[in-house]
């Protein structure tokens, strides 16, 4: 999770932290240990559903309620802020294909995780969504939400100019490393949406031609042509799971 300051890293109860703060020279108060959610202890704002743009409702699956009219539900845990729709980023990804994805469009998300943005692109008239993650974990839950196309790997596994709407909410390091490959993918008259980073610390190999803003984060809307820069003619990267180290 990229912050101002830094990175934040959750790990399971299981992992040693302690050679990892050693590593990166991470003083003891660095690590803190997090209490697991519970939906039957955590205060009802952490359990309540939450009206996303103009179009979508999501929803825990603890929570019957249906949809108000007009909206789509989306049934998501409430576990974690990314991927729940919870996080500033995934709203403004949402907000965002609500005014820019054509019914009808091919679209493209890398880094899927939970699936949500997938799914929300299907829901509004996408005749094809392909994702994929670097985590098969991620993968595997995404099939739970979502019943497209699904892979374990990046954008340089995808084909040349097959994309009306390329989704990616990751970090701005993380973009442009993959800022050739995003562009590649891209048809070229084709929309990307960015998002995951702070707006003071924004991806540098793309132009925005339009910005949202909730809270301190930002999504971009480009085009393939707004990506430059010389990290465009990088080398394809591989799947290891950490390759942008």
């Amino acid at each position: 999770m990229e912050e101002e300051c830094g990175l934040r890293a959750f790990f399971d109860d299981s992992v040693n932290d302690a050679p990892i703060c050693a590593r990166f020279a991470l003083a003891p108060a660095a690590a803190r240990h997090e209490p697991n959610f519970d939906p039957k202890t955590n205060s009802p704002f952490e359990c309540d559903a939450v009206l996303i743009g103009d179009r979508f409702y999501v929803a825990p699956s603890w929570l019957n309620e249906p949809a108000p009219e007009g909206r789509f539900r989306l049934t998501i845990e409430a576990v974690g802020a990314f991927g729940s729709g919870r996080h500033e980023s995934t709203q403004l990804c949402m907000e965002a294909l609500e005014k820019h994805l054509d019914p009808g469009s091919v679209v493209v998300e890398i880094g899927c995780g939970s699936g949500i943005l997938s799914a929300a692109a299907r829901l509004l008239g996408a005749a094809a969504v392909f994702s994929c993650d670097i985590h098969a974990d991620s993968v595997r839950t995404a099939k739970t939400l979502i019943e497209t196309p699904l892979f374990v790997g990046s954008a340089d596994a995808v084909k040349t100019g097959v994309a009306d709407l390329v989704l990616a909410n990751i970090s701005a390091k993380i973009l442009d490393v993959l800022a050739a490959d995003l562009r590649r993918i891209a048809k070229p008259t084709a929309l990307i949406v960015l998002a995951g980073f702070l707006a003071d610390n924004p991806p540098k190999h793309f132009r925005p031609r339009e910005a949202f803003k909730k809270g301190d984060w930002e999504c971009w809307v480009s085009q393939p042509e707004d990506i430059e820069g010389s990290q465009v003619n990088r080398e394809p990267a591989t799947h290891s799971e950490q390759w942008w180290l």
